[in-house]
């Protein structure tokens, strides 16, 4: 199971996606920064998760151009489960997707929504931006590489919750002792996602390759970070005693190590990743390399050009380019 598809279960607000990410992804710069700063990253974060940006924004560009579904799928959506994941814990585990229960308790999967529905107004419209029956053909696919999966609206949580604690002995039977954890994060998910208002969201594989998450906004490693009412109804149900430690679960990707804080210097050279520490403006990261003497890097405030590789000062040449 450690080599299986990673599913992510995402609480979230609706128009979160309809009205702040699709409005980015659709081209609002300004927008893409004021969702970057909520995300409160910086650093190798920030330059990994506006890359994501980027990627979806020409997703989204694909979409509409060529009307075609794939680019919402498989990037689009993935990337909004992704930067939903640094504002707010979500709830993981492997093996395990809605695509069970459809195949296991066909009226349980009828009660999901396809992500189509999300791309959709709550007037049956589709987004601003997307081809007429784009959102329409953008169907769920749990279990896949990097896609998303069902969408459980916020209107429709309670009874999609109801519906789901009344096939968890169905379930259980089904999955056996390995199904213990992936019910007890799916329930874990649907309770919050109800006692806060919110929809909820299915994504596979959207965070992985990504090692900057705090490592308290991937629940479902332990029981640790799930209520322990729901870890006790869960126990119940499997005959075991509350107390008692859930099968271990695969552990998370370990995260890269953090690159070295070099001293800047104007005669030094960098690459692009490599953080710098310069006596004005602070530490950052080096995110393009414009020729042998220039470069550009992300700092806390905004991104500046640099000068790099100067002459020593014994070294000839003539006078240097002004910094």
């Amino acid at each position: 199971m450690s080599d299986a598809p990673e599913t992510t279960f995402h609480p979230f607000d609706e128009r979160e996606l309809r009205e702040r990410f699709a409005v980015a992804a659709n081209g609002d710069d300004d927008l893409v920064r004021e969702l970057l700063d909520a995300a409160e990253v910086g650093g190798p974060s920030w330059t990994a998760l506006k890359k994501a940006f980027d990627e979806a924004g020409a997703a989204w560009t694909k979409a509409r151009e060529a009307a075609d579904p794939v680019p919402l799928e498989q990037t689009v959506l993935p990337t909004f489960a992704r930067w939903l994941t640094y504002l707010r814990p979500a709830y993981c585990v492997r093996g395990f997707s809605t695509a069970d229960l459809t195949r296991l308790v066909p009226s349980l999967g009828a009660r999901l929504r396809g992500p189509d529905a999300l791309l959709r107004g709550p007037d049956g419209v589709a987004l601003p931006g997307l081809a007429p029956g784009v959102a329409e053909r953008t169907s769920a696919r749990p279990g896949r590489t990097r896609s998303v999966g069902a969408y459980v609206p916020k209107d429709e949580v309670r009874s999609f919750l109801d519906a789901f604690r009344a096939a968890l002995p169905e379930l259980k039977d089904a999955l056996g002792p390995q199904g213990e954890r992936p019910l007890a994060v799916l329930l874990s998910a649907l309770v919050e996602a109800k006692l806060s208002g919110q929809a909820l969201l299915e994504a596979c594989d959207a965070l992985s390759g990504d090692g900057f998450l705090p490592k308290d906004h991937r629940l479902g490693q332990d029981e640790a970070g799930l209520p322990p009412a729901v870890v006790r109804e869960v126990a119940k149900l499997y005959g075991r005693d509350a107390s008692e430690r859930l099968p271990k679960a695969a552990p998370a990707p370990a995260a890269p190590p953090r690159p070295q804080v070099l001293p800047y210097s104007p005669r030094s050279t960098f690459e692009v990743g490599q953080r710098l520490a310069h006596k004005a403006f602070g530490t950052g990261e080096v995110t393009q390399v414009l020729d042998s003497r220039r470069l550009k890097v992300r700092f806390p405030d905004e991104e500046r050009t640099l000068i790099q590789g100067l002459p020593p000062a014994d070294g000839g040449g003539g006078a240097p380019p002004p910094a």
